[in-house]
């Protein structure tokens, strides 16, 4: 309960954050269940957020494995930096930046990139640009999930650059506010 505090007294005075709660066990459970018990050996989290869903990436990751997180609040990077982990590498900057970056210097590296980002609140064109380069940076194999999304804004963009067979949504109610989880199949 305490966390659940701490995120929404962060999330109130920060317009950047698109929740109010932290992920529930729930929408985490959900997310994690879309990893498909594939190889986790790099992967990309933008919005982490206080690091819930993070400690759950790391618990399935290899000891040679790389988590990027991606975080712009500084109270949030406070709390991903007391987390003890080697493989955590930490970003300051917006995931607009980060994808660019990542898919620029990566070369299809990565397994999996997860998003709670309130896609909402971004341009057509900056949301576009998110989904092209996370497209770009993703392996072959590689999975993009979208989560606590309130609408399904973003199935479009999933459809336009992934598989359209591989693309689900799932609607979990048991989360402040219920919200939506996409993912996409490379």
């Amino acid at each position: 309960m305490l966390e659940q505090l701490n995120f929404f007294k962060v999330a109130f005075l920060d317009s950047q954050i698109g929740a109010l709660t932290r992920s529930s066990k729930y929408v985490v459970n959900a997310v994690v269940r879309q990893f498909d018990g594939r190889a986790l050996r790099r992967v990309v989290e933008y919005g982490p957020g206080d690091g819930v869903l993070t400690m759950e990436i790391l618990k399935r990751m290899p000891e040679d494995g790389e988590l990027i997180v991606v975080e712009t609040n500084p109270k949030f990077l406070k709390v991903l930096k007391n987390i003890e982990d080697s493989r955590l590498k930490i970003i300051k900057g917006t995931a607009q930046e980060a994808s660019r970056e990542l898919s620029r210097r990566n070369e299809a590296t990565i397994d999996l990139v997860v998003s709670s980002i309130p896609f909402s609140i971004l341009k057509s064109l900056e949301r576009e640009k998110i989904v092209g380069d996370t497209f770009a940076m993703l392996k072959s194999t590689g999975k993009f999930i979208v989560f606590h999304q309130y609408s399904p804004l973003m199935l479009g963009l999933l459809n336009k650059y992934f598989n359209k067979d591989a693309v689900n949504t799932q609607f979990e109610l048991r989360n402040i506010p219920p919200c939506f989880i996409m993912s996409a199949q490379k």
